[in-house]
């Protein structure tokens, strides 16, 4: 790579103002550079032209700042220091630059100068839900739309001044919005609990579509199956035993032959054929939990498969092929095509679509990879066409239809990489290799993460590492952002559900569902262990345990919907002796108290019956609960364990609202 640049120079943001006309859009004709080819979603990379200059917006989470850069002469122009942490950005018809702050719960409105050398100017900003990801124009440009992932939210605006309009409650971890080509309907990704939301934008309401794996040929058996059944009883000759055991083996088998599916953090918009919703995800494979496996999850099997769900605009329904996880990768140069023996997208976070060559460009964090696939394949999974080697943890992709390239920001390494989508199989890279991905390095930091942090992030993420797991798992399979994938596994000491790190593990010793750890080093040598892992060196377990303790907990802004009242009367019953909530989950200690405990939790596979203390930090956004995942809801967590975990019996619905409420500030 080239060597880091000076850095650009970097002016103080306006102080920002009160929605109304403070956001609106310049008067007259719209200044500065204007989007290139309107993706009308958001990303980490956004392009746009300026005179005859293709100029790239970057989303710095590191710098903490938007960074201006012309692609071509591959300069860095301006430096824009933001209120915040940015997750995404979008560039406005009107040559506005939307920003999503994601630790301070805000939209930041930038305006660009004459020319793009000028660093932008901070117009103003307007509150959103907790942890804003994701932004999305509706194609009148008259609406836009804000998915908030711990404020589990979708709000819209308007797009002149920002006004808001709805905000519709979701399900956990929402990511990635697009809009419908009539701009009625918007779609939002969740990072885990395998679906997606579908939104009547104007009305606020929802519906929620399952993208759960399935085997195609397992479900055509069973349907075979319940017939053969259903002539038996009108036959007469169906006992009540034999539809007992039917009922338990179709009960095991529909646990073994579905997937759930998680990593859906982002969505994409197919143009041709028009009218279907690509999105890039996971299938995993927990085992039985029922059962002790050997490791994390069914022995002997893929754990984590790629998947792209395909759900059409109109109907609102996947693509029944698109979920099969059953069919192999399509070979169009038989068995020995390269593409059959090369490692699966595990970490999907970015996904434009070409539409010159109908793909979808995917870019895979942990394998430093952008793979495009056929976006007018029934399963584009299996129809994979080439791969390009990017730069380190790439987080955005945008296309540039100009000239017909991908430009690539990869946080990891700090750099764009730029990528020609020439037509060209590669079966013929032979006789006609593909360009180089041309590669450059932005300006350091003048504070960057220390080194020890970026290698400890590097290895969080790092897929297909045989160090850390056989099948191709990264720490970040599991642990999303630092967070939980909602997925409880089969392991050799009975089911488990995931934990949640992000702003939990200090001062929480010991570590594991039974305090079998006193160290992190030592809980992530077994972890390592049951993934099959060759382990890491000691330098690279200080890195990656100081990484995973710096992990902010997402929770830090108490959602704007919170009643202070009833979170002040929630945290007087967690404290009392009724409850007796606080006498394990110790606020003064993180919300445990670092021991063991038996709460009559123990299942028939589970081969301890005591429990160690989980923090509590967070809990609001985690679940399903328990170390098995028992209970779907905290509600159903307060009122299924009384007098084995505190008492809420006596709690009115009211307290016990009250109760629920404080937990999810914490």
């Amino acid at each position: 790579m080239t060597p880091p640049k000076t850095p650009p120079p970097a002016v103080k943001a306006a102080a920002p103002r009160e929605p109304s006309r403070a956001c609106a859009a310049p008067s007259g004709t719209a200044k500065g550079a204007k989007p290139l080819a309107s993706p009308r979603a958001s990303s980490t990379l956004a392009l746009a032209t300026a005179g005859t200059r293709i100029i790239a917006y970057v989303a710095d989470e590191d710098g903490l700042a938007v960074q201006t850069i012309d692609v071509d002469s591959k300069a860095e122009l301006a430096s824009t220091p933001l209120e915040g942490k940015p997750s995404q950005l979008l560039v406005m018809p009107d040559g506005r630059v939307l920003v999503a702050i994601r630790d301070k719960a805000k939209i930041q409105v930038l305006e660009p100068g004459d020319k793009p050398e000028s660093p932008l100017t901070s117009k103003c900003s307007v509150d959103t839900a907790a942890e804003p990801l994701s932004i999305a124009l509706t194609p009148d440009d008259r609406t836009l739309v804000v998915a908030s992932g711990w404020g589990h939210a979708l709000t819209s605006f308007t797009s002149d001044v920002l006004t808001k309009k709805t905000e519709t409650s979701l399900a956990r971890e929402p990511r990635s919005v697009v809009v419908s080509d009539d701009g009625k309907t918007a779609f939002v990704s969740h990072a885990s609990g395998s679906k997606v939301s579908i939104i009547d934008i104007e009305k606020g309401s929802k519906t929620e579509l399952m993208v759960r794996g399935h085997n195609a040929s397992f479900t055509s058996m069973m349907k075979s199956e319940k017939a053969s059944l259903e002539k038996m009883r009108a036959a007469g000759r169906l006992t009540p035993e034999m539809e007992k055991r039917f009922a338990e083996s179709e009960k095991r088998m529909l646990a073994r032959m579905t997937r759930p599916s998680v990593q859906g953090f982002v969505l994409a918009k197919s143009i041709d054929p028009p009218g279907r919703i690509l999105a890039p995800q996971v299938f995993a494979d927990p085992g039985d939990p029922t059962e002790r496996a050997e490791g994390y999850g069914h022995d002997g099997a893929p754990t984590e498969t790629q998947s792209i769900a395909v759900i059409d605009e109109g109907t609102q329904q996947p693509f029944d092929a698109s979920l099969n996880f059953a069919q192999a990768r399509f070979s169009s140069a038989g068995a020995d095509d390269p593409r059959d023996h090369q490692a699966d997208c595990l970490l999907p976070r970015a996904a434009a679509v070409d539409t010159k060559n109908k793909t979808l460009l995917v870019s895979c964090l942990g394998t430093d990879e952008l793979i495009s696939f056929d976006s007018a394949a029934a399963n584009p999974t299996v129809a994979e066409k080439r791969r390009w080697r990017v730069g380190g943890g790439p987080t955005g992709v945008a296309v540039d239809p100009t000239k017909h390239r991908a430009v690539i920001w990869a946080q990891f390494d700090r750099a764009i990489s730029i990528v020609q989508l020439d037509h060209r199989d590669v079966t013929d890279e032979k006789k006609n290799p593909p360009p180089p991905v041309i590669h450059f390095d932005l300006a350091a930091l003048k504070n960057p993460p220390s080194a020890e942090l970026q290698l400890g992030r590097l290895l969080f993420h790092n897929a297909n590492d045989s160090r850390i797991a056989r099948d191709g798992r990264a720490c970040a399979s599991c642990h999303p952002d630092g967070r939980d994938d909602s997925i409880t596994w089969a392991t050799p000491l009975g089911p488990r559900r995931t934990m949640f790190l992000a702003g939990r593990v200090t001062g929480s010793a010991p570590y594991s569902w039974i305090g079998a750890e006193k160290t992190l080093h030592e809980h992530l040598a077994t972890t390592f262990d049951r993934l099959s892992g060759q382990g890491l060196r000691s330098l690279e377990l200080d890195a990656i345990v100081a990484y995973i303790t710096t992990l902010a907990p997402p929770n830090t802004i108490v959602l704007p919907t919170e009643d202070p009242k009833k979170v002040a009367r929630g945290k007087e019953i967690f404290t009392s002796s009724e409850a007796q909530c606080s006498s394990c989950h110790v606020p003064s200690r993180g919300f445990t108290d670092g021991e063991v405990h038996d709460v009559k939790s123990k299942t028939a596979s589970d081969k301890h019956a005591s429990f160690n203390t989980p923090s509590l930090a967070g809990c609001g956004g985690a679940g399903p609960w328990f170390h098995d995942g028992r209970y779907a809801t905290l509600n159903e967590l307060l009122k299924g364990s009384d007098g084995k975990m505190g008492k809420t019996k006596h709690l009115s619905d009211s307290d016990l609202d009250a109760l629920e409420t404080f937990l999810r500030t914490l």
